[in-house]
């Protein structure tokens, strides 16, 4: 019962007070403070804090108050109050947002995040689906296909929807698979001996390193634009250098 009710802000001594309360009906605080044990002190805080969440009420009879506790449906709509509460935050978070992201930038970012494991590549892959409109890179398709399997045909599925082009350098072992004919990907290939488990990402003013071996997967993610500039040099290199 505390584990449930402490999920709607309400402290151990305020369930305490309000349970000790629904079991006598109508109570002074002392009488509170003896079936409940907690500290009359903090009995009187907790009654408080009550009443403004509208869990307990109180008559006054004979210059005394006797407490009351609410129908327990009454936390339904404590639930609910912190509901809406939540839901208009959400709406003046998403509002904020916009601003926060517009706010001019003094210095050039260069933030490096690391992942590890097969969720730490879908991590990346799901950030290059979210904020870039096309990308580049290079191999290794076999690779990428063995280790995500079903993520990686749902990955281009969701790709091809939202119209997301890309040209990619693919190694001699891919030429043929489906992954390098899908909609929107302009493919090229390298000999397989210049290629490896490594591959690269580059998308808006991110670069991915990633390393698509089976046993310790990881990818390194930098945001940086003079970085990215660089390396989509590099890539044209490449690209020039690779056959259709």
């Amino acid at each position: 019962m505390e584990g449930v009710l402490s999920k709607i802000g309400l402290t151990k001594n305020e369930i305490n007070v309000y349970t000790t309360l629904l079991k006598l009906g109508t109570a002074l605080a002392g009488e509170i403070t003896s079936y409940s044990g907690v500290h009359r002190r903090n009995v009187y805080d907790s009654i408080e804090r009550l009443i403004e969440k509208g869990l307990v009420s109180f008559v006054v009879i004979n210059n005394r108050k006797w407490f009351k506790a609410a129908d327990p449906s009454r936390l339904l709509v404590v639930v609910d109050e912190q509901k809406n509460r939540l839901d208009n935050i959400k709406i003046s978070m998403e509002q904020l947002i916009p601003q926060l992201k517009a706010l001019p930038v003094i210095k050039e970012r260069q933030d490096v995040s690391y992942f590890k494991g097969k969720e730490g590549i879908k991590t990346v892959y799901e950030d290059i689906l979210a904020t870039a409109k096309s990308y580049i890179g290079y191999g290794p398709g076999i690779h990428i296909d063995t280790l995500l399997k079903a993520y990686f045909n749902d990955y281009i599925r969701r790709r091809i929807k939202k119209g997301m082009g890309l040209r990619m350098i693919w190694d001699e072992h891919s030429r043929g698979k489906y992954f390098t004919k899908t909609s929107l990907v302009e493919s090229k290939f390298l000999p397989n001996e210049v290629c490896s488990y490594a591959a690269l990402r580059i998308y808006g003013n991110k670069v991915a390193l990633m390393l698509f071996s089976e046993d310790r997967p990881l990818a390194v993610v930098i945001e940086n634009k003079a970085i990215a500039d660089g390396y989509r040099k590099y890539f044209e290199v490449m690209w020039k250098a690779a056959k259709p």
